[in-house]
């Protein structure tokens, strides 16, 4: 029977809990940036409806129990039905619109923080620009947004 010693066998649990650990890890890399991609993506494709106006594109974006819209102070729920009617027929949209500096931290596989800023042009040529921070949550295989915080800048000073 072969004989080893404690520190050797120490040894040899560091090394292998090492490979399982690193293979573990390789394994969740690969699964966040195949996430980040896909909300990305969602948010690539977002940009587009509203530049494209794509009114129930937009709204099914949201969450259909309802999402908490933040912003300058306020927090609210509300409902879908509500969300989609305003998009349908109340909403205007911009004549272009950008993100930038979006980034997307992924807290499991079907639910990810996004923070970024966006630029709003209006019809009239006026550009706004905005903070932006987004829960979405993945529901039957669909990226859906949970919480929506859009934050105007404040107005630059000329001094």
């Amino acid at each position: 029977m072969l004989k080893l010693r404690p520190l050797t066998l120490a040894l040899i649990f560091v090394i292998t809990a090492g490979v399982f650990s690193a293979a573990a890890q390789s394994q969740s890399i690969a699964s966040t940036s195949s996430t980040e991609r896909e909300v990305r993506a969602f948010y690539d494709s977002y940009a587009e409806d509203l530049h494209q106006h794509r009114r129930e594109g937009i709204a099914d974006r949201y969450d259909r129990r309802g999402t908490y819209l933040m912003g300058n102070g306020n927090k609210r729920l509300v409902p879908f039905d509500q969300i989609k009617e305003r998009y349908l027929t109340k909403w205007t949209g911009p004549k272009s619109f950008s993100w930038s500096d979006l980034s997307v931290e992924v807290i499991s596989t079907n639910v990810v923080a996004v923070m970024a800023k966006f630029e709003w042009v209006t019809a009239a040529g006026q550009s706004m620009n905005f903070s932006y921070t987004g829960v979405l949550i993945k529901q039957k295989g669909e990226w859906r947004i949970r919480v929506e915080d859009e934050s105007m800048a404040p107005p630059r000073s000329n001094n």
